[in-house]
Order: structure tokens, then C-alpha cells, then sequence
């Protein structure tokens, strides 16, 4: 049965708000902690993550004794892989999700799933000297006090998971700032017609540009879509592509150039002199000059965009030196314009959020409302691929119970 009263009452029960919750009720085991999640399980969006295998840290990551400590509270022991992923030892996200759920219950806090909360309520001090909340839920007429309230709604992606952007209005309604939301870690849509790669993967070196001016780069494999490119490279840069304030999305995205060099081992002068050399001393036309660097279908795709395709060095229209100065120019440099990011359902991470000005990253207690504990993606913060984002959750969520229980 729940009560109506609680010391700390927390939003979301997903990784932070779970984290949050284990932390404060083992150092204050006499508080009344309870965790409100709206969907009909908790830890749905961990038990998902990593394809299964639940990525939940990364070797670099930024106060990583700490959150290790934690998982060993729990009975999570680690393992790295040759990148630096850092999963638990089973390789299984539920078995995760089982041990986080029974280290809560086991140390007394109160978890209720299908709690949805409709909205949050200040009180004043002159109406109750405690000050604190007020937690309305659906289809109950009588609020819920608590003194304390965390802010562990998530972001907006995989809203099947819960996460559809709830913390966000609260921290709106009760005071904070929210920056511009965006899908993140997700495939990029762009104008180019490239139905024929549908299914290609790649090696390459990955560019981001806007209006001209690199961004970022990253290496990686490339994954062509019907009208997409993904891969963990392409969604690493898809963070940086915002929709610019004062434009519609559609106008923001056609500021941005994805670039991709498909050989990067190579110079451009030297795959001039590689294609001359196979068009001129083998023979071969220019699809097959470029077999042995990259898949038949893009070598296809590049030599059809200037109607060099089975040009050979016998054409007087077109010099052997200017066919391969172009498949040199495009092997790499292939240019893609960016329409725009797929959308919430791919997306692993929410960019925006409310503003790091405006909490205690020390403590994660907000700056503008006293009592009031904001953790994970409801924050303005995203990370690459490679466990970053799973780090930040446990993190926050250590952090505010700590913080709560000074």
C-alpha cells in the first residue's frame, strides 16, 4: 500500500533513479524512499541495452572507481573488451536488471511500477513549514508529499521504454531552463539518392560539416540505408547535428555535409596513380579499377556519377587521367547532404536537456528549487557510443543519493 508521505520520493525507474534510490536508503536505511516508475516494469530501457549485452560503462569514463564500487555493491562484476566497453561478466542485461531490483527491495525501498506521475507541485512554506512537494498521480485524487523529490524521467528515446519526455515539462513548470531536444546517437537521413547501397557496409573515415566548417570526425564502419547512413561512427556524429536556432528543422539539417573517406589508408594522389595505372597497363574499366578497394556496388555508385562508368582509355570525350582524378576525388571525398536524424524510436540518447548551470553536479540537487534532485538524460548531457551515456545514469544517480544523505 502506498503511503502519502514520504522523505524522498523518486521519479523513474530506470538506471539513475534505481541507483539514486539504493545509494540514500543504505546510508539513511530509516528514510522512506520510494521509487514511482510509469511503465509496468522497471530497468526496461537497461534490459535492452548493448543488443542484450548491457554496455554499462567504458575504461575512460570520469570517475569510474566510483561507479565500479557501486556495481560491486551489488554483485555486478566487470569486463572490458578490446575497445574498452566495460559489461557485466555474463553479458546479460537482465541479470542486471535482477540485481539492481533486488538490492533495492532488500534495502527497503519502496518500488511501485504503472505510478504515473501527471504533475509536480512546490509547497509553500507558509503553508506546511517542511516546504517540499506536492506528486500528483493519475487516477488518484490525493497527492503524495515527499520532502524530497528525484528527477530521474530519462530522455525521449525508446519511448515504449517510458521514456517520452515527462522530466522535462516538470523541470519547465517548476523552473529550470530546457535547451532545444534532439534525437542523438541515432542514423542520418540525407538528400542523396543511395537506394542502390541499401545494405553496404564500409570502412571510413567520417566527417561532419557545417556550412563548410568541419565539425568532427570519426573512423568507423558505414552502414548504408535506403535513405540513411548509420554505423557507431555516423551516430557519434549525429550528436553534433542540432537544428539551428531561428530555422525549421528542415532548413537547420541542409547546413550539415556528412564526408566520407572510403580509403583512408590512401592519399588522393595516390588512388590518381593507382586507377591510371590499372585503367592503362590492365585494361580495366572503372568500376573494376576500384575492385580491391571498395564493395562493387559503391565502386558502381561513384562511377556513375559522372557517367564514367565503363569509360575506358580509349575515350576521347573523357582523358584516363580526368576518370581517375574523379574516383580519386570521390573515393575520398564522397559528399552526402544531411536531411535529417531518424527519429525518437532509434535514437539511444536524447541531446538537450536541462542545463548543467542550474544543478550542483556535485550533489545533482538543482540550484533553482531546494530539494529538488535532477539525474541521467533529463540533464543536458550526451555522450558518444561506448557505454558513455549508461556511465552518466549510474554517476548522477550515486551522486544524488549521496547527496541527499548529507
Amino acid at each position: 500500500m502506498m503511503k502519502k508521505e514520504y522523505d524522498v520520493v523518486i521519479i523513474g525507474g530506470g538506471v539513475s533513479g534505481m541507483t539514486a534510490a539504493i545509494t540514500l536508503k543504505r546510508a539513511c536505511p530509516e528514510w522512506d524512499v520510494a521509487v514511482f516508475e510509469k511503465k509496468e516494469v522497471f530497468l526496461k530501457k537497461l534490459s535492452l541495452t548493448g543488443n542484450g549485452r548491457c554496455n554499462i560503462s567504458n575504461v575512460n569514463c570520469s570517475d569510474r572507481e566510483l561507479v565500479e564500487d557501486f556495481f560491486k555493491s551489488v554483485g555486478i562484476s566487470l569486463r572490458a573488451d578490446e575497445t574498452g566497453r566495460l559489461y557485466p561478466y555474463s553479458e546479460d542485461a537482465k541479470d542486471v536488471c535482477r540485481l539492481l531490483i533486488k538490492s533495492a527491495e532488500n534495502c527497503g525501498v519502496e518500488l511501485y511500477s504503472e505510478a504515473i506521475v501527471t504533475k509536480l507541485e512546490t509547497i509553500p512554506l507558509e503553508k506546511d513549514p517542511r516546504g517540499g512537494f506536492h506528486i500528483f498521480l493519475e487516477e488518484d485524487d490525493q497527492a503524495v508529499y515527499a520532502e524530497n523529490i528525484v528527477l530521474a524521467t530519462g530522455g525521449k528515446s525508446y519511448a515504449n521504454c517510458g521514456t517520452t519526455g515527462d522530466g522535462y515539462v516538470f523541470a519547465r513548470r517548476l523552473g529550470h531552463s530546457v535547451s532545444k531536444l534532439a534525437p542523438a546517437l541515432t542514423a542520418v537521413e540525407v538528400l542523396d539518392n543511395i537506394k542502390v547501397l541499401k545494405g553496404v557496409r564500409t570502412k571510413a573515415k567520417a566527417y561532419l560539416y557545417r556550412d563548410g566548417e568541419l565539425i568532427t570526425s570519426e573512423s568507423g564502419e558505414v552502414q548504408f540505408r535506403e535513405d540513411a547512413i548509420s554505423g557507431i561512427c555516423i551516430m557519434n556524429l549525429s550528436r553534433f547535428i542540432k537544428p539551428l536556432k531561428g530555422e525549421s528543422p528542415e532548413d537547420s539539417f541542409k547546413h550539415y555535409e556528412i564526408r566520407l573517406d572510403l580509403t583512408p589508408d590512401f592519399s588522393s594522389s595516390e588512388i590518381r596513380d593507382m586507377m591510371v595505372m590499372r585503367m592503362e597497363k590492365l585494361g580495366y574499366d572503372s568500376i573494376y579499377a576500384m575492385k580491391g578497394l571498395v564493395k562493387e556496388e559503391l565502386a558502381s555508385y561513384i562511377a556513375r556519377k559522372e557517367n564514367v562508368f565503363f569509360a575506358r582509355w580509349n575515350g576521347e570525350s573523357v582523358s584516363l587521367e580526368e576518370i581517375a582524378g574523379f574516383i580519386a576525388d570521390v573515393l575520398s571525398d564522397l559528399r552526402l547532404t544531411v536531411k535529417g536524424l531518424k527519429g525518437w524510436n532509434e535514437a539511444q540518447v536524447t541531446s538537450g536537456g536541462v542545463s548543467l548551470d542550474e544543478v550542483d553536479m556535485n550533489t545533482m540537487e538543482s540550484k533553482i528549487v531546494p530539494g529538488l534532485f535532477i539525474t541521467g538524460e533529463t540533464l543536458d548531457y550526451d555522450g558518444p557510443c561506448g557505454g558513455y551515456n549508461l556511465h552518466n545514469a549510474w554517476l548522477t544517480g550515486i551522486k544524488a543519493g549521496k547527496g541527499l544523505a548529507r
